[in-house]
């Protein structure tokens, strides 16, 4: 079985056990909400908020959770919305062993907590269980700031790929246990600054999923991507088969895994961000560096380098050009004011040549 399938299997018991203490139409939402492209791990997540919303609801109608009916979802207005969303700035919430979390939410996480109650109403609407849908016409007052990209320059990327391959970007004790991972590291940083694939999708790769001939993977991507295809440069390849050939060395033969962690089994996600922060927390001080600041690393640069918003939402594998052009807009700015100066410079140049 391949990992994202997995994957999805581990995320479909998690949903079933957390719907089982939930009114019985949840049942229905998930059928319906796995019929979609949407992805096990996202509706997951929707199951998370919307068990926290049928919580708060439940709290103020002083019964179970069980019993928060579809008829008293229909009944409520903007004024429940807004005390929902005015609770969660700061809550406690349960973790494990019963203990109570202090918790906030920042403006993003609440405009996702609209979007899974929103999802909710419109599948109990589209099904008849209600006939009017409250939450249609609510609007979150929210104060979104503008999405600020970090990301390295290629001065910085240089540094980082150079102290990965020779170690100076580790203290003593860290590079004496690196020497066992040093080509597994190259190649999994070296994967994702040249191809911008996401941690997920990088820790989900097999080796069947690489043609050497093309110079290509097939990746599984976030949301079942029409496009599995990315195309990997020269760089990129070499330090893949490097690791293959020098260090590759999994606990079981029949382990199709790309990436290998040290106990021999598939690399995890968060041992991935490790891997990251281990060689970038000295090299790029200024700058908290994550898996995905690399694939910002990459979009940065490609634009940078091209100029065309299209070429790179396409290699971002973004769900629409909106997104990309949302998230790299100062970017643009930057590129639009340069521009300016760089057609000044021309035009001088044109000019000494007329007096000449």
């Amino acid at each position: 079985m391949k990992y994202y399938q997995q994957q999805d299997v581990l995320n479909m018991e998690k949903i079933r056990d957390l719907i089982a203490d939930m009114p019985s139409y949840m049942n229905g939402y998930v059928n319906y909400m796995t019929t979609g492209s949407t992805s096990k791990r996202t509706i997951l997540n929707y199951v998370y908020d919307i068990r926290g919303f049928l919580r708060f609801i439940a709290d103020q109608h002083q019964m179970p959770l069980k019993e928060v009916s579809s008829d008293i979802l229909e009944h409520l207005n903007h004024f429940d919305f807004d005390a929902y969303f005015n609770y969660i700035d700061a809550y406690r919430r349960e973790s494990s062993g019963s203990r109570s979390i202090p918790t906030t939410n920042s403006e993003p996480g609440k405009a996702r907590k609209l979007s899974s109650v929103r999802s909710l109403y419109n599948y109990q609407f589209e099904y008849g269980l209600i006939r009017t849908n409250p939450v249609a016409s609510y609007k979150l007052r929210l104060k979104m700031k503008k999405p600020h990209i970090t990301a390295m320059n290629v001065a910085e990327v240089n540094t980082v790929m150079e102290g990965v391959e020779t170690g100076d970007a580790l203290t003593g004790r860290q590079k004496k246990f690196a020497e066992r991972t040093r080509y597994r590291d190259t190649a999994l940083l070296s994967l994702m600054l040249n191809t911008g694939i996401r941690v997920s999708e990088c820790v989900g790769i097999d080796l069947d999923d690489i043609d050497w001939k093309d110079k290509k993977l097939n990746v599984h991507r976030k949301g079942g991507g029409d496009d599995p295809d990315v195309y990997l440069n020269d760089d990129a390849v070499q330090a893949l088969q490097d690791y293959i050939r020098l260090e590759r060395r999994p606990a079981d033969p029949d382990e199709q895994a790309l990436f290998i962690s040290r106990n021999g089994t598939r690399m995890a996600v968060c041992s991935v961000d490790r891997v990251v922060k281990k060689y970038t927390v000295n090299t790029v001080p200024g700058k908290r560096i994550t898996p995905h600041k690399l694939r910002s690393t990459f979009g940065t640069n490609l634009y940078q380098a091209t100029g065309d918003i299209h070429l790179t939402s396409k290699a971002l594998n973004h769900s629409s050009i909106e997104v990309t052009a949302s998230h790299y807009a100062d970017v643009d700015l930057r590129q639009r004011k340069e521009a300016v100066e760089i057609i000044e410079h021309r035009y001088h140049e044109d000019d000494e040549v007329d007096k000449n």
